[in-house]
């Protein structure tokens, strides 16, 4: 099984990853948000990084247009 994720997975999805012993992550963009990558890793989760301009630039996106929400999103 394998996770595909636009951006670096938060605390509570990477619990979820690691409850459900998911093997995989692939992660679109981490540049925007960096997650609870190390928690991951230390699980023995293999993460890829896709580093995709496409995910790097929605995420920007919702940065600039709304950054209400995306305070509220990643628990700010």
């Amino acid at each position: 099984m394998t996770l595909v994720t636009t951006l670096s997975p938060c605390p509570m999805c990477a619990g979820t990853s690691i409850l459900y012993r998911i093997p995989r992550v692939i992660i679109g963009e981490s540049t925007t948000f960096q997650g609870a990558e190390e928690w991951l890793e230390a699980a023995g989760i293999d993460l890829i990084h896709a580093d995709c301009d496409r995910c790097i630039a929605l995420m920007e996106r919702l940065q600039n247009e709304k950054p209400d929400l995306w305070a509220e999103d990643i628990g700010h």
